[in-house]
Parts: structure tokens; C-alpha cells; sequence
């Protein structure tokens, strides 16, 4: 006889599986009504959770795992301290992962976070793959997806509107007058990459594919591409501020004066973008931190979004 699931259970009750799972682990965040709805159907179609699973164990570990996709980058290393923070407050502990921006190393990381049984994971994903995270869920496991909008009902996510961020710079651009700008990007087959590009073509125009510039996401190999360029355009708009301080100080190296001879816009507002006057889409780090601990504590499958703002400053 095929054994019954966490999805059938929280779909014959008419819930989420996170729902599901808090019911099980008998969490005070779920209503008395729908804790009978899940019990009952649980008990109709005699789920029983698989013997190693986390929720067997009775309670929480206190433990949220992070999984970034680089922790040198300072808006990574934000977001893991901010989690940090209100862990602390609630007697928590958090373990970080780093996947060096490799899917295979993403679910890898997950996967290691599963054998160390925690709560939930909070995950800043590759975002061209989803699979993984359902199976994650589906195990009664949480998942909250950081920065990265998925299409799937079932995942819960921070997510930032790239499409309207990005266009807030390419608008700005075309407003003064910028007709030649060159698009510094990540891997072509990221959510963010896409998004930021379809953004910024919004409120710029079209921007032909030999102005669009991939490389990895670093500052040396922004600087390098830049170095590379026989002619300079009038301005750059980068994946994100560590790529613009690589444009940045290839620009210096050449000898231009930046914000008037070529303009710079990165994305993120990280904290060293104020020091070096970076003109950029600023990401409530902190706010989004704040809804995904929400979500974790919580009950139900939230999608938050958030609007970047445009900051300007001396290099645009």
C-alpha cells in the first residue's frame, strides 16, 4: 500500500505543509480549528512521518541553517548577521553555508543541513531551480527562499521586485541624457540577473547583447572587463555594488572622471557603497531579514516583496 505524505495530508486539510508539520511538532502558532483539520486527516489517511524525520524528535532543534551563495560578499554577510541577531533573541542558533554561487553546492548544503536537524533553512537561492527546495518542504522541513521569487505556491519567500528596481536606473539614465550604457551582469540563468536586465532595458531601452558584459560576480572581474574595453560608454549599470567598485576603479585606472565623463550605478546599497559613493538600488537587508524570521516563526506560506530605492550619489 502506498504510504501517505505530507502533501496529501496538508491537501485533504486544506493547508500548507509547513501547517502540517507544525501541527505535528505541536507549535502554539496554529489554530484550534485547523489543528483539528490536519489531525483528521491525518488520521483518515493514516499518515505516519518517515522514522528519521526531524518532527519525530518532539520539538525544535533551535537551530535555522543560512544558505548564501557567497559569504565574502558584504550583502550576504548582512543578512547573516541581521539573522543572527533576532536568533539570539529568541534563543536560537544559526549555521551558515556558503555554495560559492554553484547550484550542485547549494543542495549539498541543504542536504548537510537536513543531517544536522534543523528547523528550517533559510535559503538564498541559485534561483533557476526549485525542485530541491520542494523535496525540502515536502519532508516537513521549512524553507524560506531569500531574495529570489519562485513561481510555486508551496515556497516561502523574501523576494525583491528586480524588474521595478532596475528600471528606476535605467529611467534615470535616460533622463539625463544617456543614450550608450553597458550592462556589467552575473550568470545569464540567475532570477536576479534576468530581472535586473528586463528592469533596466524598461526604463532605458534596448540594449543591444554586445553591451551586455557577464562575468563572474566579483570586483576583479568586473575591473578586468572593463580594462578590456577599446571604447568606454557613457555609463555602466552593474549586477551589483562590488561589481561596481571593480568598474570603478577601472575607470580610474583609465584616467576617467567618474559621474560626469562615465556614470556608475551598482545595486544592493552594502554598507561600503556610501564610503565610496555609489550610486545604487538600495535592498532593505534588514526588513527582509525581519519578514523571513517572520515566516519562520509563523504558520502559513507568505510571499513578501519589496521594491528597491533608488539612491543617488557622486558616481552617477
Amino acid at each position: 500500500m502506498k504510504r501517505a505524505t505530507l502533501r496529501e495530508v496538508a491537501q485533504k486539510a486544506g493547508t500548507s505543509m509547513m501547517t502540517v508539520s507544525r501541527v505535528i511538532n505541536s507549535r502554539d502558532s496554529v489554530s484550534d480549528e485547523t489543528r483539528e483539520r490536519v489531525l483528521r486527516a491525518i488520521k483518515e489517511l493514516g499518515y505516519e512521518p518517515h522514522k528519521d524525520a526531524r518532527i519525530l524528535r518532539g520539538g525544535k532543534a533551535g537551530r535555522i541553517g543560512i544558505v548564501v551563495s557567497d559569504i565574502r560578499n558584504p550583502f550576504y554577510s548582512q543578512v547573516v548577521g541581521d539573522l543572527e541577531d533576532l536568533a539570539e533573541e529568541n534563543n536560537m542558533a544559526v549555521i551558515v553555508s556558503d555554495t560559492s554561487k554553484r547550484l550542485d553546492q547549494e543542495k549539498k548544503a541543504i542536504k548537510s543541513l537536513l543531517d544536522i536537524k534543523v528547523d528550517a533553512i533559510v535559503v538564498a537561492p541559485e534561483g533557476y531551480e526549485s525542485a530541491h527546495l520542494i523535496d525540502v518542504i515536502s519532508s516537513g522541513t521549512e524553507v524560506v527562499s531569500f531574495g529570489v521569487h519562485f513561481e510555486n505556491e508551496e515556497i516561502s519567500e523574501v523576494s525583491i521586485d528586480e524588474i521595478s528596481g532596475a528600471s528606476k536606473a535605467g529611467a534615470y539614465l535616460r533622463s539625463a541624457g544617456i543614450s550608450d550604457a553597458v550592462m556589467i551582469m552575473g550568470n545569464p540563468r540567475k532570477f536576479t540577473t534576468r530581472g535586473r536586465m528586463k528592469g533596466f532595458r524598461k526604463g532605458f531601452g534596448e540594449v543591444p547583447e554586445d553591451k551586455i558584459l557577464y562575468c563572474e560576480v566579483d570586483w576583479k572581474a568586473s575591473c578586468r572587463r572593463v580594462m578590456e574595453l577599446h571604447k568606454l560608454p557613457e555609463a555602466f549599470f552593474c549586477y551589483n555594488d562590488m561589481m561596481a567598485l571593480g568598474v570603478m576603479k577601472a575607470l580610474e585606472e583609465r584616467g576617467v572622471k567618474l559621474g560626469s565623463e562615465v556614470r556608475v550605478i551598482g545595486y544592493d546599497d552594502v554598507y561600503m557603497a556610501e564610503i565610496a559613493g555609489i550610486t545604487t538600488l538600495r535592498i532593505p537587508i534588514r526588513s527582509m531579514v525581519e519578514e523571513a524570521f517572520k515566516t519562520i516563526l509563523g504558520e502559513d506560506v507568505r510571499k513578501i516583496v519589496f521594491t528597491p530605492e533608488f539612491i543617488q550619489r557622486k558616481s552617477a
